[in-house]
């Protein structure tokens, strides 16, 4: 499972706390609320901006439909709960601004383009690329008709489809861009402003993705050497940062510089969200992730249980997203002395995923061969034979019967047949899965 990404300010949508040119706005409080505002978020005071932007809010729906303060607030508004984590509330408040500014400037403005992309940017935090797409690519498109060549918001424009297209792996597509949008962001504001940072730091992610380590590993650096000197070791970009430079050291085992890197990441969360938040679980999860990977089956068990306690207050018992820690801290559990600790969360995984995602889905294929290899595990093997059965009948459905998972299910439920004495159904089941791995090997 791919965790919602870390929330970037430097990628907040680029008309942020700006004010229209169109407004003539008296030096009210309306206009005070908002500069305090900008400067509470700019400094990642969250609940000061929401507080502020709250009460510019009340007061905007005395207006008339056609104060362009209305939708300037609920703009920012959205903006801020997307930096804070609170994705529901920022969906319709990108949804109305956007009603409200189409029905001002008509389909063409960069009120609209602003909103389009925060509400894009919001979309790619949950993953959810096919929505994404088409409000970048239309935000893009109309800042690139409406704006001058080199306006930073074309460059930001540039910089957050270049992400979503490394996230979809269009690497050439994505390379395009983030280098246009770094090119023009080091002229204007310049190579040393937290918007070059922001672009150091998605080409990072692109050569990271992409295979090229070292040039991640240089890009990274920049971005974080940049935001520490333009934002400070107390921001969320600097941690996100530091967490992306931290990934890339852990994917080439070197954990020594790894995780340091990863703990300063969490402890900066903690101070700025306080104890829960998405990205503080992200943080939980990776650092995780490294313990088990450097053999430190109980501290990464401790983590994993604190991430799924998180992620459960922040997504609810019911979200599928937590079958994947819950596969991890069961697997943990399996290779440890406490076996069946792990039963009950692969059953609670594969009755996440079969409700959200369907009886057929291949992420219920993989939560229930794990829960086979724990029955064979320990020796309860008539249980095994039944979960590999579903799990490669799943599996050859979603994923075909050429697929290398059909073929790891198939050498588990072979070892199982051994063990029951089902000796000719063993070895035929066994030689299937070999042809799948031989075809896999000459490809």
């Amino acid at each position: 499972m791919q965790r919602p990404r870390a929330t970037t300010l430097a990628g907040l949508a680029a008309g942020f706390f700006l004010v229209s040119s169109v407004l003539s706005v008296a030096a009210d409080s309306w206009q005070a609320n908002e500069n305090a505002a900008a400067k509470a978020s700019k400094a990642a005071q969250f609940a000061e901006a929401e507080k502020l932007l709250l009460a510019n809010l009340k007061f905007t729906e005395t207006l008339g439909a056609k104060d362009a303060r209305r939708p300037r607030t609920m703009f920012d508004l959205a903006e801020v709960y997307r930096a804070e984590g609170k994705y529901d509330a920022a969906f319709p408040l990108y949804e109305r601004a956007l009603q409200f500014y189409t029905t001002l400037y008509g389909q063409e403005a960069t009120e609209i383009a602003d909103t389009l992309d925060g509400e894009a940017e919001l979309y790619k935090s949950l993953n959810d690329f096919a929505h994404a797409e088409p409000l970048l690519q239309r935000s893009l498109a109309l800042r690139e008709k409406l704006l001058k060549p080199g306006d930073p918001d074309l460059a930001q424009s540039q910089n957050d489809l270049g992400e979503l297209y490394t996230a979809t792996g269009a690497f050439d597509k994505a390379e395009a861009l983030l280098q246009q949008a770094l090119a023009s962001r080091q002229k204007n504001p310049g190579p040393e402003s937290a918007e070059a940072a922001q672009s150091f730091e998605a080409l990072g992610t692109m050569y990271s993705k992409s295979g090229r380590s070292k040039q991640a590993e240089d890009a990274f650096r920049q971005a974080v050497s940049i935001y520490g000197k333009t934002l400070g070791g107390q921001h969320p970009d600097y941690a996100n940062a530091l967490e992306n430079l931290g990934l890339c050291y852990a994917a080439r085992r070197d954990f020594a510089n790894a995780e340091p890197l990863l703990q300063r990441a969490l402890e900066i969360r903690q101070t700025i969200y306080g104890t829960e938040h998405r990205d503080i679980a992200a943080s939980l999860d990776n650092l995780a992730a490294l313990k088990r990977s450097e053999h430190k089956p109980e501290e990464a068990a401790a983590l994993y249980e604190r991430a799924v306690a998180m992620w459960e207050k922040i997504l609810g018992p019911d979200n599928p997203d937590l079958a994947a820690d819950l596969n991890n801290l069961g697997a943990i559990y399996e290779s440890s002395r406490e076996k069946m600790r792990a039963e009950p969360l692969f059953l609670r995984a594969a009755a996440l995923d079969e409700k959200a995602l369907g009886a057929d889905s291949p992420e219920l294929g993989t939560d229930l061969n794990n829960l086979g290899v724990l029955y064979m595990v320990v020796r309860r093997n008539e249980e095994a034979a039944k979960v590999f059965q579903r799990a490669l009948a799943i599996r050859i459905k979603a994923l075909g019967n050429q697929d290398p998972a059909v073929a790891e299910t198939m050498n588990s439920y072979a070892a199982v047949l051994q063990l029951l004495h089902r000796d000719d159904e063993a070895a035929k089941m066994q030689k299937q899965a070999q042809a799948i791995l031989s075809k896999q090997g000459g490809k």
